[in-house]
Parts: structure tokens; C-alpha cells; sequence
């Protein structure tokens, strides 16, 4: 993941988005330098040299969303890909679980609102036939990679690979290196490359919108996110 994806707000300021390229981020606004070596994270603030920096101070999530009644929207474009299927792991001559073959990323846009997500994409070839290999993961959520008894092909969504679901709706959600995927229902996983956003904010903001879903319909406090959505 980019820096200036993992800090995509800035620490000392709260200016959102942060610049950067690879390994290196700063601030428009404060001029906050942030720098990812092999022996660590840096950050130099204006008239001071280098600090060690703890990621989780440089990781500010998103100020919580304000009140329910409150309309909230957040869209950004995206490459989408929806797993067609899945790649048997083999070790030692054993069969040990299944990775997810995912097919061709097409470009689309995914839209958050305090309901749902939504999720559009161009049209392109029958999922069944698109061409695509082992996601980067060895299973993103939700998949059979430690279950060796799963099927070995999934049911992908038919014709545009469209649709809006609900929060509660959601079997599990992570982020895998520059993307993030989610667990939809009928055992569908998508994948969003995102173009112009960082996939910490979606994870941050869906974390947010799932729990106040759970919250609101009065099926607990949600601690966990994968491999499935948990609820205490």
C-alpha cells in the first residue's frame, strides 16, 4: 500500500488528502513529511529533523459520521474485479484449501451511503468466460482458501456486474495490498482497485457504516470484519 494511502489524512492537521508517491507522503497544508524506510517510518515537521513514527498516529481514520438523519455520500472510481472462480493450493502433494481467481478488472465506481453499497462497473465479457488468475492474497474474505471442501467455482453476478447491497447484508471486508474486497451475498467477491482514493478510507468508512447498520437494527457491536463479520 501507497503512504499516502495508509496516511491518507494528515496527522498533525487533519488535511485530507495527503500527496505523495511510493514511499514518501506530506501534507499540502502543514508541510508534514512522511517517509517509509526499511528500518522504519519517518516523519520531519517543519524546523525538526526525522522521528520515528508509529503507524497507527499516522493512520487518522475519518472524523466519526455525524448523525444518522445527517445525508452522507461517498463515491470514487474504481477497477472492479468479481471473482469467477478459484485455484486449488497445493503443498507436500496435499491439497491444503483454495485461492480466488478473479476475473478482468473493468472500470467502474463505487458509491457508500449511510444504507448501502453500491457498486457500478462497465459491461464487459460473460464472467464465466473471463480471463483472470490467483488473487494476490492466499484467500480474501469470506473465501474457501482453509477449506479444502469448497467448491472449486463460484457463481459470479450475470450479465453487468452491478448492484447495491445493503450493510447488513455483508459477509466480510478487508483490505489486500492496494484494493479492497467484500463478501457479498450468494458467495460473491469483488475487488476495488480504487483510481483517485485510498483503500484505507474504504476500509475506515465501511467499518463506520457496518457497525452503525448493526447498530441501528439492534444485532450488537461488531468486532470483527474477517474472515466474516462478527458481532459481540
Amino acid at each position: 500500500m501507497a503512504l499516502a494511502d495508509l496516511c491518507y489524512r494528515c496527522p498533525d492537521c487533519g488535511h485530507d488528502p495527503m500527496a505523495g508517491k511510493g514511499d514518501r507522503a506530506w501534507c499540502p497544508s502543514c508541510g508534514l513529511r512522511v517517509r517509509r524506510r526499511r528500518d522504519g517510518i519517518y516523519a520531519t515537521r517543519s524546523g525538526h529533523g526525522p522521528q520515528v513514527a508509529q503507524a497507527p498516529t499516522l493512520a487518522r481514520p475519518m472524523e466519526p459520521l455525524d448523525g444518522a438523519d445527517h445525508p452522507f455520500r461517498h463515491s470514487a472510481r474504481a477497477m472492479v474485479s468479481w471473482r469467477i472462480g478459484q485455484e486449488p493450493i497445493w503443498r507436500g502433494g496435499k491439497l491444503r484449501g483454495f485461492a480466488e481467481r478473479m476475473g478482468a478488472p473493468l472500470p467502474g465506481t463505487a458509491t457508500l451511503d449511510r444504507e448501502a453499497i453500491s457498486i457500478e462497473s462497465s459491461a464487459g465479457p460473460n464472467p464465466n468466460h473471463a480471463a483472470g488468475g490467483p488473487s494476490s492474497g492466499a484467500g480474501g474474505p469470506g473465501s474457501g482458501a482453509s477449506n479444502p471442501n469448497s467448491d472449486a467455482v463460484c457463481q459470479p453476478l450475470p450479465g453487468r456486474p452491478s448492484g447495491r447491497w445493503d450493510y447488513l447484508d455483508l459477509k466480510a471486508m478487508q483490505t489486500s495490498s492496494s484494493s479492497l474486497q467484500v463478501s457479498l451475498p450468494g458467495d460473491r467477491l469483488v475487488q476495488l482497485r480504487f483510481t483517485d482514493d485510498s483503500p484505507k478510507r474504504w476500509e475506515d468508512l465501511l467499518r463506520q457504516l457496518i457497525r452503525a447498520a448493526y447498530q441501528r437494527a439492534g444485532r450488537g457491536r461488531v468486532h470483527e470484519f474477517q474472515p466474516r463479520i462478527a458481532v459481540r
